[in-house]
């Protein structure tokens, strides 16, 4: 698989969605346009990180050559914006913190142990990912019925997880799945219809406490986006400043709610927040992108690469 420009643009809409959500969020407001946003962004994230994952390279690559590689790209940076916002809000430390922050990873850091848990998998079950969904689907559809849709941990102990470790899965080896077989034209038009009846039953399920029709209505619109995912990469679509994001998706994802939390300080809405933190970001990420140790440190984009470049890359968020 090649670089796409259509996933980039796509991954670049998310973070501004994820960073829409969020500036709403922290000024307290709330409309049906949260709610929607909050129901597909994160599946998808996840759903593309198995669509872009190079299977192959992944179950592979010598462990060494594995883990410099993600370890460089992703854990790397993740680990350093975990510290400073470890610093920022005055987390006290006790010998549990590094067990509790890489099981129960605070603020919108999840994403990233989540998604390297989930590359693991792929490693270390060498399955194909019809096997693996047909696995992870009933573990996800148990920990989502068991536990809900909303941000928890599953159990008491100092080793219980956060529930999205065991939530995500179907997600994940779904975008594997589309990624290996593709959608064939004569299922586009159901698959619409089926995402399209998904996003109006979630949609009509906002300010409900029907918590048994939120799976199913998730479910629907979520897998029906991400099965597009092959359509929208043969389209090439480009639109530059949504593309730069989504290549820059990872250090968007980690420094977002800094930089929001820095404008907030002026007292603007959310739309003034979320404008500023994206000028704000690009040009912190322009500036790290100068320095090849604090570029790596902060998980700034390496210089964009022609679109035939090999991928193969590690799986970077783009959202929280």
């Amino acid at each position: 698989m090649t670089k796409n420009p259509s996933v980039d643009l796509l991954k670049g809409a998310l973070i501004i969605l994820v960073m829409a959500g969020h500036a709403m969020e922290l000024t307290q407001q709330h409309h049906l346009a949260l709610w929607v946003g909050a129901g597909f962004r994160m599946p998808l994230m996840i759903g593309i990180s198995g669509y872009l994952l190079n299977v192959m390279r992944t179950r592979n690559d010598p462990p060494e050559r594995m883990f410099g590689r993600y370890g460089s790209r992703m854990l790397l940076p993740w680990a350093v914006a975990l510290l400073v916002y470890i610093l920022v809000s005055g987390w006290s430390i006790s010998w549990t913190l590094p067990i509790e922050l890489l099981l129960r990873p605070p603020f919108h850091l999840w994403y990233v142990p989540v998604l390297f848990f989930l590359i693991l998998v792929t490693r270390l079950v060498p399955l194909s990912p019809l096997l693996l969904l047909a696995i992870g689907t009933p573990v996800s559809l148990a920990t989502m019925y068991s536990f809900g849709l909303n941000h928890g941990v599953i159990g008491v102990s100092l080793l219980s997880p956060d529930s999205r470790f065991l939530r995500y899965p179907v997600y994940f080896f779904f975008g594997m799945l589309m990624a290996e077989r593709g959608l064939p034209t004569r299922y586009l038009g159901v698959t619409l219809l089926l995402g399209a009846l998904g996003m109006g039953w979630w949609s009509a399920l906002y300010g409900s406490e029907n918590g048994l029709a939120f799976v199913p209505a998730r479910l629907l619109m979520c897998l029906g986006l991400i099965a597009l995912l092959p359509q929208l990469s043969a389209l090439r679509l480009s639109f530059a400043p949504l593309n730069a994001v989504g290549r820059d998706s990872l250090f968007f994802y980690l420094w977002h709610p800094l930089a929001m939390a820095a404008v907030m300080l002026a007292g603007v809405g959310p739309l003034p927040t979320l404008a500023l933190s994206i000028l704000l970001l690009a040009i912190a990420s322009r500036l790290a992108a100068r320095n090849a140790l604090a570029q790596r440190l902060v998980g700034s984009a390496m210089p964009s690469r022609p679109a035939s470049a090999p991928m193969g890359q590690a799986p970077v968020p783009a959202s929280a």
